[in-house]
C-alpha cells in the first residue's frame, strides 16, 4: 500500500450510495491521496458500522477475529483497497461518460459473487428479504459495498446521475439527486465553500478598471 496519511476526521457520508462512499474513504486525489482512512483492518470494520451495515456487537467481534487471524485480516483489507479502487474508477468513468476498463468490472463483480454466497432469503409475513449469514467471516464488511457497487451499475437512473466533486483538488464521488441535477460538490460546507472563497480571493485580487470620464 502507499504511504499515505492517516484521515484525521471520521468517514463522511455524502455519496448517496454505500459504495461511492466507500470509494471516497481516499482524501484528495486518487492520483495524489492527501490522507487515507483505510489503514488497518480494523478502519474497515469501522467504515461498515458507521455505515449502518454491520451492528456493534458485529464489528466487535469481527475487531476481536481480527487479533486471533492478522494475517487473513490483513489479506482482507488489501482487497478492499482494490475493491474500493475499481469501485472509483469504474464510477468516475461513468461521470465523465467514458468506457470504464473491463478489469474493474471483473473485480466488482466477483466480490458481488463472493458476497452472494453468503446471502439467503428470509419471509416475514407477505414480505421477503435479503439477509446475510450469521458467519464470522472478515470479509463481511466488503459483502454490502460489492452489493451496492453492483446495484448501483444496474440502476440506469441513478449511473446517469453520478457526479465527480467539481473541486481541483478532490475527486470524490455522489449521485446527484437535488431537484434540478445541478450538484457540482461532494459537500458544499467543504469544497464548495473552498471554491466561493477561492474565486473571491480572485476577485479582489483583480485589477480594476478605471471609470472612463
Amino acid at each position: 500500500m502507499r504511504d499515505i496519511p492517516r484521515a484525521d476526521h471520521d468517514f463522511e457520508f455524502v455519496g448517496g450510495s454505500v459504495a461511492l462512499d466507500f470509494a471516497n474513504t481516499l482524501g484528495g486525489m486518487h492520483t495524489a491521496p492527501t490522507h487515507e482512512h483505510l489503514v488497518e483492518y480494523k478502519d474497515l470494520v469501522e467504515f461498515a458500522r458507521s455505515a449502518a451495515t454491520v451492528s456493534r456487537p458485529e464489528a466487535r467481534r469481527l475487531t476481536d477475529e481480527a487479533g486471533r487471524q492478522p494475517a487473513r485480516a490483513a489479506a482482507v483489507l488489501r482487497r478492499a483497497i482494490v475493491l474500493r479502487e475499481a469501485i472509483w474508477r469504474v464510477f468516475d468513468a461513468f461521470s465523465k461518460s467514458r468506457r470504464a476498463d473491463p478489469a474493474d468490472f471483473a473485480t466488482i463483480q466477483e466480490e458481488e459473487l463472493a458476497a452472494l454466497k453468503h446471502a439467503r432469503f428470509a419471509q416475514s409475513g407477505s414480505d421477503v428479504a435479503s439477509l446475510w449469514s450469521d458467519e464470522l467471516l472478515l470479509d463481511r464488511p466488503l459483502w454490502d459495498i460489492a452489493r451496492s457497487a453492483a446495484d448501483l451499475l444496474r440502476s440506469s437512473a441513478d449511473l446517469a446521475r453520478v457526479r465527480e466533486c467539481g473541486s481541483e483538488t478532490c475527486e470524490w464521488l455522489f449521485i446527484d439527486r437535488s431537484r434540478n441535477h445541478s450538484r457540482r460538490w461532494c459537500d458544499m460546507k467543504d469544497c464548495g465553500n473552498v471554491a466561493k472563497v477561492r474565486r473571491f480571493r480572485q476577485r479582489q485580487r483583480a485589477p480594476k478598471r478605471k471609470a472612463i470620464r
